[in-house]
């Protein structure tokens, strides 16, 4: 173990962070060159799940439907209760029928289920969702699937993470009486925490996180000595909320599985529930492209009914492109992009006028879960990572220190932009901040 506050990293040569960066992207470029890489992982993900009672999972078959470039719950939508009718008829003109599976009343919305075949329903939607001018549009959409940590090619871009995790030696302890976001509570909507039977963490850096009420199995792994591609996300997340904010409580909420995969419908109900358990920040390191604009009925419903004392930060994104990102490209939220070391933009993030920060997300150094291949080893490891996912989380605990201060959430988004690096925000990351690791 190297001594307290320092780094080494496994498997390199050099002790310089930096490399770190040119890995992530020259093996995120191999895995995109791949075109089999979506039908390939789909099908491993499915003989995974084929068994797997997790409520986090999306709960049917993934299907990628071509027409509108979408990652969907096969045969799912999310329409507006009120537009029921119309989607019904809609369909009826294709031979097909809408069976309603849940009506969120708290928002107006409902889950359904049609037997369309999905190219044919891609194309509905879309002509639904763009009616002419002077017709009020049928609000509906898919049942998008949520990811994070998961590296295959389009519509699956890499929303966590580029690259596992690159474990290191590192120890500190979680600092005390700062008063850095004291009286301020975050959620943490994600996937991939600690398995229920995981050694307790020695440090501390855990001793003000409550762990998700329900969704257990938090790790669910095909294959006992290995970690699945979305373990330890939600756990480098947190650790990254509790460095910048060590006073703060933090919950989690599980809106994913131990693969990195959710469903919208899970994640709207995570938002709801975040915001009734009173967190003041939440923190999204999770979504899906929106490449059509269809938008998503459930999560656009749950994110208007935040009140204005809560604020939602939410990943930009890891695909290098200016499609938008929901939940992060939602007005109701604060999308964050991706910097270097050098506080320059790196070419993966996603971006756009819809990015309000950016902030450093190569290499993030954070809290990590325990290696199942040596169960007896540290109970407090730590990693590298990149990705917005983990940018995201630094403007979370900066959002909480600032209310922890008695700012209200717009002041609190005035000062965080007055600290830019920058004269002018750029028009497409946002205000550049400089906010490095506070484990060091």
């Amino acid at each position: 173990m190297a001594d307290s506050g320092t780094f080494v990293p496994d498997g390199f040569a050099t002790e310089d962070p930096r490399d770190i960066g040119s890995s992530f992207d020259e093996l995120r470029g191999a895995a995109l060159r791949n075109p089999k890489a979506t039908s390939e992982l789909l099908e491993r993900y499915r003989a995974f799940s084929r068994d797997e009672s997790d409520p986090a999972a999306p709960g049917a078959t993934i299907e990628v439907v071509a027409t509108v470039d979408r990652l969907v719950v096969a045969g799912r939508l999310h329409v507006v209760t009120e537009h029921e009718e119309r989607l019904d008829a809609a369909l009826r003109q294709h031979n097909a029928g809408l069976e309603v599976i849940e009506r969120d009343e708290r928002i107006g919305v409902t889950l359904a289920r049609t037997d369309l075949d999905l190219d044919t329903l891609g194309r509905l939607v879309h002509d639904l969702r763009t009616t002419p001018s002077g017709e009020e549009p049928v609000g509906v959409g898919f049942d998008d699937v949520t990811y994070e940590a998961v590296v295959i090619a389009k519509p699956i871009t890499p929303q966590g993470a580029g690259v596992d995790v690159i474990r290191v030696k590192h120890q500190s302890s979680r600092p005390h009486g700062t008063g850095r976001g004291a009286g301020v509570t975050v959620g943490v909507i994600d996937g991939g925490f600690a398995a229920d039977d995981a050694p307790p963490r020695t440090d501390g850096w855990f001793d003000n996180v409550k762990p998700p009420a329900d969704g257990s199995p938090k790790l669910n792994q095909a294959d006992p000595a290995l970690l699945d591609p979305g373990a330890g996300h939600g756990t480098f997340v947190t650790g990254i909320i509790a460095a910048h904010a060590p006073d703060a409580m933090i919950v989690q909420y599980r809106a994913t599985d131990s693969w990195g995969f959710g469903s919208a419908w899970r994640l709207k109900d995570q938002i709801l529930q975040a915001v009734a358990d009173g967190c003041q920040v939440i923190n999204i390191s999770l979504g899906f492209e929106d490449t059509t604009l269809i938008g998503s009925p459930g999560i656009s419903a749950a994110l208007h009914t935040v009140p204005d004392d809560v604020l939602v930060v939410a990943a930009a994104g890891n695909s290098g492109s200016s499609t938008p990102m929901l939940p992060a490209s939602h007005k109701a939220t604060v999308g964050v992009g991706g910097l270097d070391l050098d506080h320059d933009p790196v070419g993966w993030s996603n971006r756009g006028p819809w990015v309000d920060f950016s902030a450093l997300a190569v290499p993030v150094l954070s809290t990590f879960v325990v290696d199942p291949a040596d169960p007896g080893g540290d109970p407090n490891p730590f990693g590298y990572w990149a990705g917005t996912s983990f940018a995201a989380p630094k403007v979370s605990g900066e959002l909480a220190v600032l209310l922890g201060a008695g700012r209200t959430p717009a002041t609190a988004l005035t000062e965080l932009r007055a600290r830019g690096i920058r004269r002018a925000p750029s028009p497409d990351f946002g205000t550049l901040l400089d906010l490095p690791d506070q484990f060091r």
